[in-house]
């Protein structure tokens, strides 16, 4: 009796594996106009970015012109393989006052991962140096923030947050042109 019974328990198991496999192996994928992507497309995103650091307690940081290209050929990943940092303004606390020198993107292409209703980007790591005289000469993070869409199978927007120690960037950008809608995940 025994072993029919541990028999059952494995027939069930097995059922449980066979009935969740086609749910396991149907993660979120790039879709053009709902359907699979299966070319190389590249996105152009203009936007804005926020940094924020501590310094000696007070939080400081200042606000940025970005533009990224997010590439793909489908499947579940991408990259962003540019990242302009073009413009910084809007400084606060102990940065009030500075400029930035040098902003540049570090380690590119960052790889983006295609989750079931966001993505998230690996590594996302930025530089940037401050003017003589400013409270902080260097500002070197690297973060894996995740990008709310806000339409997941019509892109058009999409917000990104991420943070580390004493860090966090937050941020957004509009997909620009004829590809503005046409591209999701699902």
């Amino acid at each position: 009796m025994k072993n029919q019974q541990r028999l059952a328990i494995v027939f069930a198991v097995a059922a449980c594996f066979a009935l969740a496999l086609p749910a396991l192996a149907s993660a979120a994928v790039w879709k053009h106009n709902g359907v699979n992507l299966a070319k190389f497309v590249s996105l152009s995103l203009p936007g804005g970015e926020v940094f924020e650091t501590e310094i000696s307690g007070e939080k400081s940081g200042m606000s940025c012109e970005v533009k990224a290209t997010m590439t793909t050929e489908g499947g579940s990943t991408a990259k962003i393989t540019a990242y302009e940092i073009k413009s910084c303004s809007g400084a606060f606390g102990k940065l009030s006052g500075c400029t930035v020198s040098v902003k540049e993107a570090k380690g590119l292409p960052w790889t983006v991962h295609v989750n079931a209703s966001d993505l998230t980007i690996t590594n996302m790591r930025v530089r940037r140096t401050f003017s003589a005289g400013c409270a902080l000469a260097e500002l070197d993070k690297t973060i894996s923030p995740t990008v709310t869409l806000n339409t997941p199978s019509k892109i058009a927007e999409m917000e990104f947050s991420g943070s580390t120690t004493n860090y966090k960037a937050f941020g957004s950008w509009k997909v620009e042109g004829t590809n503005s809608g046409t591209y999701g995940i699902g």
